[in-house]
């Protein structure tokens, strides 16, 4: 009896208002405890879904939120690489203008929806909030991707390490990498290899932030797709030293494709039991949106 009316509850909360459950207690939680909890962190993972623009909002209001509370930060971004630093470093100073910096980058050629984190940047050009590009060239995960790791020279591995990939991590991406209709095992292994590589560099660029005289006492808010950060099997994975927790948004948004994305994609079903064998939590929050 008293199960049901905690679970009564629990739906009634979800229900009225934006809310947050703690994945590790199972327990919904006040956002206040969620942000003191945070200010107590040195990495702040706040997955997404890229395209939807209420998980974007969600991360800009816990960025506001802590910005808030004092909380020195900066920003981690996975849509931007790490070779246009330069340029991310002038727009921050005001040098130019986020139109400026974005057609400088070509921005909209690498990342279609770029415009959904013109709020994120201009609040953080506004706040000194230093932004750090963290993603490998398009290009290098693109040739990994189509022809694996082995294609990339010596130096490129140099540059571009890949780190152990573990049965665990590969059972867990392969189900949301067959739904490309291209798919097949050969080109999933690439994938995952692509996807490893790319996690291992945006770590690095994460932990060599946090180890320079301008990162040293400073929290960084990692905008990343979900699945780079679900289950600390990605990024989290990697940067263990420090503290750190993975916030997940839930939305009623419906994630719209482009014609050519429903070209490419096959109607895959991944049920809850498929991940069974992962025995961590998901997130450490879980931020139910009431839009």
């Amino acid at each position: 009896m008293i199960c049901l009316l905690q679970l009564c509850a629990l739906t009634k909360a979800l229900a009225t208002a934006n809310s947050w459950l703690d994945l590790l207690h199972g327990t919904l939680v006040d956002q206040q405890e969620v942000l003191s909890d945070l200010s107590r962190s040195r990495i702040i993972y706040l997955g997404e879904v890229h395209t939807l623009k209420s998980h974007h909002k969600a991360q800009l209001d816990i960025l506001r939120l802590l910005n808030k509370r004092h909380v020195p930060l900066a920003l981690a971004l996975e849509s931007l690489e790490a070779k246009d630093q330069a340029y991310i470093n002038r727009f921050i100073q005001g040098q130019l203008s986020f139109d400026q910096f974005s057609a400088m980058i070509s921005w909209q050629k690498k990342w279609p929806n770029y415009l959904d984190y013109r709020p994120l940047c201009l609040f953080a050009q506004k706040h000194h909030i230093p932004i750090i590009g963290i993603d490998i060239s398009h290009s290098i995960a693109s040739r990994i991707a189509k022809y694996g790791y082995s294609s990339l020279t010596e130096k490129e591995k140099e540059l571009y390490p890949l780190t152990s990939l573990s049965s665990l991590y590969r059972n867990f991406l392969s189900p949301f990498l067959s739904v490309h209709s291209f798919m097949d095992n050969k080109r999933i292994a690439y994938a995952i290899e692509a996807q490893r590589v790319r996690e291992a560099f945006m770590a690095k660029q994460i932990t060599n932030f946090l180890q320079s005289p301008l990162g040293i006492k400073r929290t960084v808010c990692v905008i990343t797709g979900e699945i780079h950060i679900r289950y600390g099997l990605g990024i989290p994975q990697l940067c263990q030293r420090y503290p750190q927790r993975i916030i997940l948004f839930g939305s009623k948004e419906p994630i719209k494709l482009t014609a050519k994305e429903i070209q490419m994609s096959k109607k895959v079903s991944i049920a809850h039991k498929q991940f069974s064998f992962i025995r961590s939590p998901v997130a450490d929050y879980f931020e139910l949106l009431e839009k």
